[in-house]
């Protein structure tokens, strides 16, 4: 008879509370990390708008060898530096605030460059810059208060400083040399590509260092009345890569405009193959630098092996008296050596004697028959060891010779 088997039921259970709040934690931070991205990206657009900026890389461009000696940042660097407000930020400002004289002694301590940097402006702010100063020296809260800057503010106060550096006596005497030896216009000035003729001009500026750009000047004229006008001037970052040079200059190209025409093909035949060769030894850079990064890796991944330790050698010694100890050490050891070996030839001819004795009793008989035999045997053992004792002498010898002679060859 079969019995039928009632079907269990499964329950399914609701996934744990613990579960969803990870999984919104995880969303969360997916979503603040591309706020953070997206921010990023705005303040970067918002910093390539400003005029300052290309001020500023212009700046660096030119005095980078007497200012920047040691360091070697490129745009994108000092941008982020901006917005972020980073060690590389600390670094360019404290490179720029050791050339303005006084140098104050603890400008290397941890934002001790904040308090001197207002220090430094308060008093040049009207002659170097427009408007109020953003921060100023107030017993160290300034330094949260730079922290808390926009980065459009911490770039005035960049370009205010880069104002502030290049009247000094050095910098002077840096141009006056530059300009006997007739490099002015190539590194002086900008490279100005073109323009509409109107409103509308186009740059071309930057080095193996920073990297090259495209500069858009924008100068917008409004009349307020008959007898005053305001000038409103613009600049703005139109390609920093290789994609976005090519872009500009197929835009330019195709162009109703001759003039903006003529600016494109100008970007293609002397711009851009410039920006190809800076991007290839970019490259080359990079995976060098992989290369070695990988190489460090695998070192630091490989398992510790014992290997096998050197040979001790003996120490060489040129002394009569280590000489002598060695011959004595070598002549003790062959005697003990060789009076072992005595010993154990006495034992055995002790047992052969022993055997020799058991036979003739048995062969007394034939000894009483032959005496004439035994005699002339008993003279040739005799005569035999007889020759064998100088035998012995001269192998001991022999033996210890050539053990001075090898431990002389080890010394």
């Amino acid at each position: 008879m079969v019995t039928l088997r009632q079907r269990t039921t499964v329950v399914t259970r609701e996934p744990e509370p613990k579960m969803e709040e990870e999984r919104l934690c995880e969303d969360l931070t997916i979503l603040s990390s591309d706020s953070d991205d997206s921010s990023s990206d705005s303040a970067v657009k918002h910093l390539r708008g400003r005029w300052e900026l290309a001020s500023v890389l212009n700046f660096f461009n030119v005095f980078g060898p007497l200012v920047l000696e040691k360091l070697k940042l490129t745009a994108e660097e000092i941008e982020m530096g901006l917005i972020e407000s980073n060690t590389t930020n600390a670094q360019l400002h404290i490179a720029l605030l050791k050339g303005i004289p006084p140098v104050n002694k603890t400008l290397d301590d941890a934002n001790a460059w904040i308090t001197v940097l207002c220090k430094k402006l308060a008093p040049w702010w009207p002659w170097i810059a427009k408007g109020e100063i953003p921060i100023t020296a107030n017993k160290g809260e300034e330094i949260s208060e730079y922290q808390r800057l926009d980065p459009i503010n911490r770039l005035k106060i960049l370009k205010a400083l880069c104002e502030l550096r290049v009247q000094q006596d050095d910098a002077r005497t840096y141009i006056q040399e530059n300009t006997k030896e007739g490099d002015w216009d190539s590194r002086f000035r900008k490279r100005k590509l073109g323009g509409d003729g109107k409103k509308t001009s186009y740059w071309f500026d930057g080095n193996d260092i920073q990297g090259y750009r495209i500069y858009r000047e924008v100068n917008d004229i409004s009349k307020k009345n008959a007898g005053s006008d305001l000038s409103c001037l613009s600049w703005e970052t139109e390609a920093t890569n290789l994609d976005e040079f090519q872009r500009v200059a197929r835009e330019l190209s195709s162009s109703k405009a001759s003039s903006l025409a003529a600016i494109g093909g100008m970007i293609e035949t002397e711009a851009i193959p410039v920006v190809e060769k800076y991007h290839k030894k970019k490259e080359r850079a990079m995976k060098k630098k992989m290369k070695q990064e990988m190489v460090v890796n695998v070192n630091f991944s490989r398992t510790l092996r014992t290997t096998r330790s050197c040979r001790n050698r003996m120490p060489a010694t040129y002394t009569f008296d280590e000489y002598d100890k060695m011959i004595s050490d070598a002549v003790e050891e062959s005697e003990e050596t060789d009076g072992d070996e005595v010993e154990g030839r006495e034992q055995q001819s002790a047992s052969l004697g022993s055997n020799d004795s058991s036979e003739g009793n048995k062969m007394k008989s034939t000894e009483d028959e032959t005496p004439e035999i035994h005699n002339e045997d008993e003279k040739e053992n005799e005569k035999s060891k007889e020759d064998a004792e100088p035998k012995e002498e001269f192998g001991a010898k022999n033996r210890l010779r050539q053990r001075v002679t090898r431990n002389s060859a080890i010394c």
